[in-house]
């Protein structure tokens, strides 16, 4: 089976998951896997930084996204990114040679909803896999968009959430597989832990719950007053949200307990879980998939919300909060800070857990499942 994803490959947590797929896919396979990779724009620091030089690399303009309230405006630039989309849709498929799947790994802008819905509307002797990580403005201020996934032969997505979302879009039930987020599994180390972790993802917003955090955090320090954990803020930070994220903590009062980490690259990421007592993660939107995987690979408790992938990668192993409940959310601190033998339980099982499923093995086994679904599908219709 000869496989090429198309991916993101700056060096952002995007790249780190293909990279990781991709290595636990050839030594399951027993042969090379493609990566086939373009220019973003998505302007970030990193934008621009490869994760490495393996990937078949293209360049192509980019017209950002911009759903303007003048509709004669809104038609021009919509109709440019269509044929700037359509013609980079065309260069993807140039690439893919004889692969037998191809697997496009959805994000953003050049890896986004209107790339991806060009790509499957162009004919392809390939099966077509694509992995939604998340849904972006066009696809959701074009809702009927969404229909395009049905030419797809796989859909993977990380969280049920997702799946359900893609389903009330009209997109075939059947064809979408949930297939949770990797992490390595290194061997277990026994550093000195500190701290509480916290994932900011590609943009710190209201849906990561920073602001509950951070009111959380100063009720925390009124019962452990110099003892309180600092904050540990990692993750790939857009235009001003760093500075978004700085006001909800001088808010709360807590803005001096913060280190902030910043974009921090893959192996930096697994080294702060690993000397890390808590991952805390109210999210009420978005995906928390990474931390969540990371903090569990690397025997870090996790407290969060039943939301954003979180129960199908904790399973049993989470310590869960309401959303928007500081006062909650800061005794769950408190008693998982106060009790260690609690945490080296949930720790244990945690890590058993993420090695069972949620090694990049396990990812590669279950994906590797999707594609001959994908196989099977493209092989009815012809």
């Amino acid at each position: 089976m000869h496989i090429k994803l198309i991916s993101c490959w700056f060096n952002t947590s995007y790249a780190a998951y293909s990279n990781s797929l991709r290595k636990a896919l050839e030594r399951q396979l027993g042969e090379d896997v493609g990566v086939i990779a373009s220019n973003c724009g998505c302007n970030d620091p990193m934008d621009g930084v490869f994760f490495d030089r393996t990937a078949d690399y293209f360049e192509w303009p980019h017209l950002k996204y911009w759903n303007s309230s003048n509709p004669v405006k809104r038609w021009i630039r919509n109709s440019g990114r269509q044929v700037l989309y359509r013609e980079r849709a065309k260069r993807y498929l140039q690439r893919t040679d004889d692969a037998d799947v191809l697997h496009f790994q959805q994000t953003l802008n050049a890896y986004g909803s209107n790339v991806v819905f060009n790509w499957l509307e162009i004919p392809s002797d390939a099966a077509r896999v694509v992995t939604v990580h998340e849904l972006d403005p066009f696809q959701l201020d074009f809702p009927k968009s969404n229909l395009t996934y049905n030419k797809a032969d796989r859909i993977i997505v990380h969280a049920s959430e997702l799946r359900k979302e893609l389903i009330d879009y009209g997109v075939a039930p059947e064809l979408i597989d949930l297939v949770n987020h990797g992490a390595e599994i290194l061997p277990e180390t026994h550093e000195a832990r500190e701290g509480i972790v916290f994932y900011g993802g590609h943009k710190i917003n209201a849906g990561k719950g920073l602001d509950n955090l951070a009111r959380a955090l100063a009720l925390v320090r009124q019962e452990l007053g110099a003892a309180t954990p600092i904050l540990k803020i990692h993750g790939y930070y857009g235009e001003d949200t760093r500075e978004y994220g700085q006001g909800l903590l001088e808010k709360a009062g807590v803005s001096d307990l913060v280190r902030w980490l910043d974009r921090i690259d893959n192996d930096q990421v697994i080294k702060e879980y690993q000397r890390s007592i808590l991952c805390v993660l109210p999210f009420t939107a978005s995906f928390a998939g990474f931390a969540v995987a990371n903090a569990m690979a690397n025997g870090v408790p996790v407290i969060g919300t039943r939301f954003a992938g979180m129960p199908e990668h904790l399973g049993d192993t989470g310590t869960w909060v309401e959303p928007n409940n500081p006062e909650e959310l800061a005794a769950a601190i408190l008693k998982l800070l106060a009790d260690g033998a609690l945490r080296e339980d949930i720790s244990h099982r945690a890590r058993a857990r993420a090695e069972s499923f949620l090694s990049w093995d396990a990812i590669a086994t279950k994906t590797i499942e999707s594609y001959n679904r994908a196989l099977e599908h493209k092989k009815a219709l012809v």
